[in-house]
């Protein structure tokens, strides 16, 4: 079994053609930023520092290096993050990119296995430092791209725009979080998308996000209707084949506030006198140490910290999910996520079927291939197949198929 595929993993982007090695793409937008902030951090760091090689005493000049060397050492690496990627074709894809407060959309051209040495070609479509971009999608029929756009404010809207155009149109707006988009195959302009709503306290801050639902967006119409939602459920992800199937990740809703069990309230009133007396004691440790260089207390025990990942905006104690999902499926590629989060089929007028477990990302070929990820590996499945792993990797947090036909036919 043979897949071309493209991966997320921990913002870098990953191919895997065929039966070749993964292949890593660095972005040169990426790291002509990078490489101007690193400059710009060296110029404010003298400027901070108020050096002067004229102005120095004996021994400047060495001075000066062993400056240069601390504040390159200590220069923080500008954040670059691919956040969404997707085909246009056999050998061109478009990915978001984020790059500090930039955000942008590309096009990737001319790549192919590495043994064949092809040159990729990138190309920068739209930038701004005013949104940022998340997921996105394309239609070969219209030449529109899909994608998310994240406003400062917290929320997210759907837009389209013409890969030969720079023109965003926000097709969705309110105060809610829009994402994820996938057009519908058909020659109509259809896409399905997840929304929540979001509450604000006084402030403006949110304080409360709804549960997520599958909408459909008929462009030509001005409708939304909405397809899958329960109360009970986050539904994320979704994608529509052309037969009307939908396919989308299943997690339990979980809100931003939530209430504390009575065995918790129970629990903290016990704890509390002895947290009080252990604060004052940790006070008059560190009042000792710092006067007398001994310590009243026995130094403590290093414990192993908490592994905590963002995956489709919830925080996730992966260390925990790994030691429970080694039972199930491969022992060195546990789930990332609870085995609470399922990849469901859900085909027309039919109840939800639940088609995976432990799953983070997903993609469905026109054809009826799908790939999709637990995290630390990437599986293929054929029509009528079982599921064979593709890569290892860690985190693996978006999967993308890369056949020329991929989605619409």
């Amino acid at each position: 079994m043979s897949f071309n595929f493209a991966y997320l993993s921990g913002g870098k982007l990953y191919l895997k053609l065929g039966r070749a090695t993964v292949q890593a793409i660095a972005s040169e937008f990426g790291q002509a930023a990078q490489q101007r902030g690193f400059e710009l951090q060296r110029r404010n760091g003298w400027k901070q520092k108020n050096l002067s090689p004229s102005f120095m005493p004996n021994g400047s000049s060495r001075n000066v290096q062993q400056q240069e060397s601390r504040v390159e050492t200590s220069a923080t690496i500008l954040p670059v993050a691919v956040q969404g990627v997707c085909p246009t074709g056999a050998d061109r894809l478009l990915y978001t990119l984020e790059a500090g407060d930039i955000g942008g959309i590309f096009t990737l051209e001319r790549f192919g296995p590495i043994e064949h040495h092809q040159k990729t070609k990138e190309k920068r479509l739209f930038h701004s430092a005013d949104l940022k971009f998340d997921r996105l999608d394309f239609h070969p029929d219209y030449q529109l791209i899909a994608c998310a756009t994240i406003g400062k404010d917290g929320t997210a809207n759907i837009a389209t725009m013409p890969v030969n155009a720079v023109q965003l149109e926000q097709v969705t707006e309110g105060d809610s979080i829009d994402l994820a988009p996938k057009w519908i195959p058909g020659f109509r302009k259809a896409i399905v998308f997840q929304s929540a709503g979001i509450s604000r306290d006084s402030t403006g801050q949110i304080v409360e996000q709804r549960h997520s639902t599958i909408e459909q967006l008929d462009l030509d119409r001005q409708e939304v209707i909405t397809l899958a939602s329960d109360p009970k459920y986050d539904l994320l992800s979704p994608q529509m084949a052309a037969d009307g199937t939908l396919y989308y990740i299943r997690r339990p809703y979980r809100p931003l506030r939530q209430p504390m069990p009575l065995s918790q309230l129970l629990k903290e009133a016990i704890l509390s006198p002895a947290r009080l007396l252990r604060a004052i004691g940790e006070w008059l440790n560190l009042f000792t140490r710092s006067h007398t260089g001994k310590s009243l207390l026995p130094l403590p025990q290093l414990h192993r910290s908490k592994i905590q990942q963002m995956f489709l905006g919830r925080l996730v104690d992966v260390g925990t999910q790994i030691t429970r999902n080694r039972r199930f499926g491969d022992a060195d590629s546990p789930a990332l996520v609870p085995r609470s989060w399922e990849l469901i089929e859900q085909y027309p007028h039919r109840e939800p079927k639940t088609i995976g477990r432990g799953v983070l990302a997903f993609d469905v070929g026109a054809s009826g291939q799908l790939i999709y990820s637990n995290g630390s590996a990437v599986y293929g499945v054929l029509p009528g197949g079982v599921a064979q792993r593709l890569v290892v990797d860690r985190p693996i947090d978006q999967v993308a198929i890369l056949d020329r036909d991929n989605h619409l036919n």
